[in-house]
Order: C-alpha cells, then structure tokens, then sequence
C-alpha cells in the first residue's frame, strides 16, 4: 500500500476532525497577517495619516482582540489534534494487535518481540507525524502561505 493511500485513509477515517484541524491551524497562520495589518494602521493613526473615524485606540482594541483570538485559536487547536492524534494511534495499534491475534494460534510471528514493540510505537508514531504534515500543509496552503511546514 502506497504511503499516500495510507494517508488518505487515516484522513478519511475521522475526516471531520481532520478538517477542523486544518480550519483551527489555518486561522493560526492568517492571524499574524491580521495583527501586521492593525500594527500599520496603528502608525498610520500615530503618524496623522490616519482616515476619518479612527483612533489609536481602536486599533489598539483590535490588536488585543487578535492576540487573544490567535491564543484561543492555538489552545483549541492543540485540544482537537491531540484527540485526533490518539484517536489514529489507537486506530493503528488496535489494528496492528488484530492482526496478530488473527494469527494461527501455534506460528510466531517473524520478527522478534522487540521489534514488534518498536512496531507499535514508532511505526505508529511515523504515521501519525505524517497526518499531522498533511494538516500542517493543508492549513498553510489554505492560509495562503507558501512557506514550507
């Protein structure tokens, strides 16, 4: 199976979480532009260029509504990808002990019993790194940014 099937189906597997994540990380990465933005229409108002009805307060207040949607958007989306993450692990690694047990009862497995517990925690552990490249990815394409994860 190819690695980007293998990606596809854990994507697919809890796809709505999957695109709350990639929403969450993505507004992440835009509010920086966002807060940029204020912080030059904060000089602009400083500096006397500023347009009618504007004050340095308001964009101050801006500025602060920001910074605290940017932390509340970083905490929510921290929460949803550890709930996403286990929830593939435990997906993996209750696959992986299914298989096993479906084993014939008297054949051993081919590989030492240290490897298999490396199986189960990095091979997992590589999987679930690679969806979380694929929301990484995802969210700052949608973002707009072209810089690399």
């Amino acid at each position: 199976m190819s690695i980007w099937r293998v990606l596809w189906h854990l994507i697919r597997y809890r796809p709505r979480l999957y695109a709350i994540n990639v929403a969450l990380w993505g507004m992440f990465w835009v509010l920086p532009l966002v807060t940029g933005l204020i912080v030059r229409e904060i000089f602009n108002v400083v500096s006397a260029g500023a347009q009618a009805g504007s004050s340095v307060w308001t964009w101050i207040a801006l500025l602060v509504a920001t910074t605290t949607a940017r932390i509340t958007v970083n905490t929510s989306g921290a929460y949803v990808w550890t709930t996403y993450r286990y929830t593939l692990a435990a997906l993996l690694r209750g696959n992986l002990l299914e298989r096993i047990l479906h084993r014939p009862g008297a054949r051993p497995l081919p590989f030492s019993s240290s490897e298999a517990m490396s199986r189960f925690r990095d091979d997992v552990d590589e999987l679930t790194a690679l969806v979380e490249w694929a929301v990484d990815g995802a969210a700052r394409w949608s973002a707009g940014s072209g810089q690399s994860p």
